[in-house]
């Protein structure tokens, strides 16, 4: 069977071009005005040649038709910088998140590589960074900002402006056992007692009159502060006590929550109820279920935890982050029992395996709770008859 001649389309400042190997060399068709034009470059059918046809021949008849030329992107000389900005704008992710990236990326990797040539980087000089970061910064902030070059890296690679990320070449930093948790591993839960307190002195500035009613809604859902500052009352449906998450609010405007998994329905269980029922006669009328005393939507979450601060100040509490109001749901009911699966899914984790490493050690029984549950085991497993030996 005869081999299938190569065809390419390509177009070159709105002219569409088919390049098609034709014999020995390659040959060109396309259209303008209206008419077919189609003719032997004599440029031989080759990967060279092709480029050949591409950067020499394409430009010359471009600009013998036309008075404007606009190159192809793969024909611009592309900085690191310049395609930076493409990178920038085609990010799909959260506002605050592409905030920090672009300042990690002004800070750490511009002032190195944001002025060359993209074709021009060599994994040696790309290891020699990574090493000069290495000495300043803990092995997982040096991973952040080499993550953020590759990423533009790989989609110069996409675009074929080069055929292969040169940071691939370069072993990323070895983790060092890190102690620090994330806000989501800091878990430092309230008492019962505690929480008391803290409820019993939520309202205590009438300009605050919703924080009691946050409180005890994060309290009794596992929502991150985020999720409830973004909470909306078409979220909210009472008739079947569910609570829609889609979205949280960071630095005055809305975006997705943290992971696909925080995209969820959450049980409204009683004290939760009673939050928003009571929320709701404040702010019925308005789009969201949580609002400023200014009457708008909280910029972030930030104003509330301040607030949270000063009632633990008041009341003799320990200094903990609003986010432990979430540890603290979490802990209880695991803690008493609670199918940890169940909670899983209300917290939005991505799978329980998180939660188990969060919460175990919340996990206790006394004696008789773990003799019981050995026996109800035991009868579930298969049986042996005992040998005569």
């Amino acid at each position: 069977m005869a081999k299938k001649k190569q065809a390419i389309k390509y177009n070159y400042s709105g002219i569409k071009f088919t390049i098609r190997q034709r014999y020995e060399s390659w040959y060109l068709d396309f259209y303008f005005d209206g008419k077919r034009i189609r003719r032997d470059t004599n440029i031989p059918a080759t990967k060279d040649g092709l480029v050949e046809v591409k950067r020499v021949l394409l430009p010359e008849i471009a600009a013998s038709l036309l008075v404007n030329v606009t190159p192809p992107y793969e024909d611009k000389e592309w900085t690191l910088d310049t395609l930076a900005e493409e990178y920038w704008a085609l990010s799909k992710i959260r506002e605050h998140t592409l905030k920090r990236n672009k300042a990690h990326y002004k800070n750490h990797v511009s002032p190195y590589f944001g002025s060359r040539l993209i074709d021009t980087l060599m994994p040696l000089e790309l290891e020699r960074w990574q090493n000069d970061l290495h000495q300043k910064y803990k092995s997982s902030t040096v991973q952040k900002y080499r993550s953020i070059l590759f990423s533009i890296l790989d989609k110069a690679v996409d675009n074929e402006i080069i055929q292969k990320n040169p940071l691939d070449r370069v072993s990323a930093p070895k983790p060092i056992l890190n102690l620090e948790y994330s806000e989501e591993e800091k878990a430092d839960p309230f008492t019962e007692d505690e929480m008391q307190l803290i409820l019993d002195h939520a309202n205590m500035y009438n300009r605050n009159h919703y924080l009691r009613s946050f409180i005890l809604l994060m309290f009794a859902s596992g929502l991150r502060p985020g999720e409830v500052v973004g909470l909306k009352w078409t979220d909210i449906c009472f008739d079947r006590k569910i609570i829609q998450v889609n979205r949280t609010r960071q630095r005055g405007k809305d975006g997705p929550p943290k992971t696909k998994a925080s995209i969820r329905t959450v049980d409204m269980l009683p004290l939760a109820e009673e939050a928003l029922r009571d929320q709701y006669e404040h702010t019925k009328n308005h789009e969201y279920v949580f609002i400023s005393s200014q009457k708008k939507p909280f910029y972030s979450h930030d104003v509330v935890g301040v607030n949270f601060q000063r009632i633990l100040k008041t009341v003799g509490i320990k200094a903990r982050v609003l986010y432990n109001i979430r540890h603290t749901m979490a802990s209880q009911l695991i803690s008493k029992g609670v199918d940890i699966v169940w909670v899983s899914k209300m917290l939005g984790h991505d799978d329980v395996s998180i939660t188990l490493k969060i919460y175990t050690h919340f996990i206790k029984e006394d004696d008789e709770k773990r003799l019981k549950k050995i026996k109800e085991i035991g009868t579930k497993m298969v049986t042996f008859k005992k040998g005569d030996s």
